[in-house]
């Protein structure tokens, strides 16, 4: 898969095995994932590339 695919919230959360929730919590407080707005409407999805999902999963882990 190409790691600069964009992925919504559900399909990142997925990828990594959570909750869409808990990417929606994570994002609220800073502890996820990094992402970004597709778009500057109110109502643009976040997205998540996926070479950033497996960079903070190798964070994750040093913990």
């Amino acid at each position: 898969m190409n790691p600069r695919a964009k992925l919504t919230t559900a399909q990142a959360a997925r990828y990594l095995g959570l909750s869409q929730r808990q990417m929606e919590r994570m994002r609220g407080d800073g502890s996820g994932p990094t992402w970004f707005k597709a778009g500057d409407a109110i109502n643009s999805p976040c997205m998540y590339e996926i070479s950033d999902l497996d960079m903070w999963v190798r964070t994750q882990k040093a913990k």
